[in-house]
């Protein structure tokens, strides 16, 4: 029986646009939409500059577009820039099964070799970056205990943006397989900046794109990698992740694509805080914002409670943007003033608004077993007592975005406008229709290369 590795290496090399089911192909479609507003609306902030201007100073050939700022750099250091963009806000989608962002380094790798190449079909560029999803969800899978427990780096992500990029050269199965090898000894990255809401987190989002595609590159002129890069020895699995489940791995493989699973996110905050967010957004639409609140009391699961309502310091007062994003009390109460939680909603003056931050402080998030469930997120149920003395419960069982609760095509046509406005050089509306038609009929296109024109 051939390998788990030689397995998904055959599996990216000769999957065909064709081979897709319409939930793979609909996910693609949404995910390039969505993961360029996200860098759209990440270009603006501070943390981008340094990056941008480090790969500017590097110089090279100009091949593919740093989104916001309009100008081309070397493939691999846009794919850097345009991945760190993607992630820095909190904004790109991922997967309420584990803890996983299916999309943020694999778009933006994809679309720098479709600029640098050139014809790449809008049906390749699709088949491409389904298989990758499909590949990256599947590794998830794999991993037993999620990286919001265990505080192990999810390493695997690298293979998506190899994969992703592997399949858009049409590199063969063996060639393929040396891509996906070189990837491993390109996994890395940390969780700790997540705590602690340093812009390094997103940065390695970046880091995971640029590798990818550089792996995909080197295998193309043929140079090797590690054959049994998940089960050898000193392969992934055993190194990182010894209690693990192969079987998700290769489950139908072939039939079903994962890339069904993803959720888009309608809020720029971590998606452990959606829960929260949606239910403090129901009570501002049914009470307005104007109706003083004594307390509140939000049950979530225990894992939910550990990452985003206790160990983040100073949850009520936070530090930063990624500090707000990462506190269950700072988002409920925002959106319990606001109505919303999204770009707006991490100005420094919101921020700082000293009624956001004392409701913050009067929130209690509860570890409650009954709200655990087969997803990462769980159920939630949000009880707000107003100063009048009335209380009010609001309950959820999965976010907006869920599959079960999906955000459609024009949802994140909508989300990529309102995105595009926060961007360093907003794109005119013009520009944002043109892009939005070519993805719609992405499979229209014989060559990819002038997808992100305007920019």
């Amino acid at each position: 029986m051939e390998s788990i590795e030689a397995q998904i290496a055959a599996h990216v090399a000769s999957v065909r646009y064709e081979d897709l089911p319409a939930a793979a192909v609909a996910s693609a479609r949404r995910a390039i939409v969505d993961t360029v507003a996200c860098s759209l609306a990440g270009s603006q902030v501070p943390s981008v500059g340094p990056v941008v201007e480090l790969a500017d100073s590097w110089g090279g050939v100009a091949e593919a577009r740093v989104l916001g700022f309009g100008h081309r750099l070397p493939a691999p250091l846009a794919a850097w820039c345009n991945g760190m963009m993607a992630r820095v806000l909190e904004l790109d989608d991922c997967t309420d099964t584990k803890p996983m962002h299916p999309s943020a380094s694999t778009v933006p790798a994809l679309l720098a070799i479709a600029e640098a190449r050139g014809g790449i079909s809008g049906r390749e560029l699709i088949a491409a970056l389904a298989v990758a999803q499909d590949v990256k969800i599947r590794l998830g899978l794999a991993v037993r205990v999620d990286a919001m427990v265990s505080g192990r780096y999810n390493l695997f992500k690298v293979f998506g943006p190899a994969a992703a990029v592997a399949r858009a050269l049409r590199l063969d199965v063996g060639r393929t397989h040396h891509a996906l090898g070189i990837a491993y000894a390109y996994a890395c990255g940390e969780g700790q900046s997540a705590p602690e809401g340093a812009s390094s987190l997103p940065l390695q989002q970046g880091t995971v794109a640029q590798n990818g595609l550089i792996a995909a590159l080197l295998a193309e002129k043929g140079n090797t990698g590690s054959r049994d890069f998940l089960f050898g020895r000193a392969g992934y699995f055993r190194a990182f992740e010894p209690d693990h489940d192969a079987a998700p791995i290769t489950a139908q493989l072939g039939e079903q694509f994962r890339g069904d699973t993803i959720s888009i996110k309608p809020y720029a905050a971590c998606r452990c805080c959606h829960e929260g967010i949606e239910l403090a957004q129901r009570f501002h639409q049914q009470f307005g914002g104007g109706i003083p609140i004594r307390r509140a009391r939000l049950h979530v699961g225990p894992n939910i409670r550990d990452f985003v309502g206790a160990q983040i310091e100073n949850a009520t007062d936070p530090f930063s943007p990624t500090a707000a994003q990462f506190s269950l009390p700072f988002t409920v109460a925002t959106a319990l003033v606001r109505g919303d939680f999204f770009l707006r909603e991490l100005q420094p003056d919101v921020i700082r608004d000293p009624a956001v931050r004392a409701l913050a402080h009067r929130i209690e998030v509860i570890a409650d077993p009954a709200c655990t469930s087969d997803f990462v997120l769980g159920r939630a149920r949000l009880e707000v007592e107003t100063e009048s003395g009335e209380t009010c419960a609001f309950a959820t069982e999965l976010p907006p975005g869920n599959p079960s609760k999906p955000l459609d095509f024009a949802a994140c046509s909508a989300k990529l406008r309102k995105c595009a406005a926060f961007s360093i050089r907003p794109p005119s509306a013009p520009v944002l229709q043109r892009f939005i038609d070519r993805v719609e009929r992405l499979e229209m296109l014989d060559d990819t290369r002038d997808l992100l024109e305007g920019l």
